[in-house]
């Protein structure tokens, strides 16, 4: 047992001396071989740290020590502590997933995070401000959420960050309650979905394609046409909207036929990539748009 005690004091002095490398493998070597109590589980997870995770080198070596810092230590709350190795280092595997799109991994390393813990100052940088831990955790959870079709839990968390942050950076705040909005239609809440679209500030075609749908399932197809033209007369890739052209094409089809089936025809060129004659159908289209949004206004 001296020999283990000469040894933690040593890796205890390397980490000082910023041998990281050193303290970890000292560290590393103790560890289910000797009794580890909180103090030198603590001094272990931060040699981890900022030996492998700080700067890892592969996705699945960082995934393997995240895994064991967070079995080492527990979360503190950051709005009385100012670091946390623990949030460090699961806040960096969740940032890593979410933009490698990887959201199938994502909810086991939500789940270790109590967002409660975390703390709400934003940062500046180069002139720019950067969102708080709390805020990027709710858009990082409801967004992965919403990607995995969990409606519940997109609704719950969209719900928590819009009563919980005290502010939002950009736009945060409007797409929390898109996806809100997103994730209510999802469950059939029709109408709670159309009170959020309609106080969002984001004047964008997708906002009204899907205010536009929410109508189309409550059986509004006055209301449903207004906002599925108001989308296809705003910017945006067309190639895009092809859902919302195929909801045109059948809110079209009784009254004004000879469109509707324009508007397969140009599904038909977004699905089969078919640039020819595709320009010329959607310049006339968007004059017909623009024609019968002025008339049923």
């Amino acid at each position: 047992m001296t020999g283990y005690r000469t040894q933690l004091i040593e890796a205890k002095r390397a980490y000082k001396d910023k041998d990281y490398e050193k303290a970890y493998e000292i560290y590393t070597s103790l560890y289910g071989n000797a009794p580890f109590d909180n103090s030198a589980k603590y001094s272990y997870a931060w040699a981890i740290y900022q030996s492998r995770i700080k700067d890892y080198t592969s996705k699945e070596q960082l995934l393997k020590d995240a895994e064991l810092v967070s079995e080492l230590t527990k979360q503190h709350n950051l709005n009385y502590s100012k670091m946390c190795v623990y949030t460090m280092s699961v806040m960096k595997v969740i940032r890593l997933l979410y933009y490698d799109r990887d959201y199938d991994d994502l909810p086991h390393w939500l789940k270790k995070i109590n967002p409660d813990y975390l703390d709400q100052a934003r940062y500046r940088k180069d002139d720019e401000v950067y969102p708080s831990n709390m805020e990027h955790y709710y858009v990082w959870a409801s967004v992965t959420y919403l990607n995995l079709g969990e409606y519940e839990k997109c609704i719950k968390t969209t719900r928590a960050a819009l009563s919980k942050l005290n502010k939002f950076t950009g736009n945060n705040g409007d797409f929390f309650m898109w996806r809100l909005a997103k994730s209510l239609r999802q469950i059939g809440d029709y109408e709670q979905a159309l009170k959020f679209l309609n106080i969002l500030q984001l004047d964008e075609w997708y906002v009204q394609k899907e205010i536009a749908e929410n109508y189309y399932y409550l059986g509004d197809d006055e209301n449903c046409l207004k906002h599925a033209l108001n989308a296809a007369i705003k910017d945006g890739p067309m190639d895009m909207k092809f859902n919302l052209y195929t909801l045109l094409s059948e809110l079209l089809f009784k009254d004004y036929p000879d469109w509707a089936e324009k508007h397969e025809d140009l599904c038909e060129m977004i699905r089969e990539e078919d640039n020819e004659g595709k320009g010329e159908l959607e310049y006339e289209l968007n004059e017909f748009w623009k024609e019968l949004s002025a008339k049923l206004s």
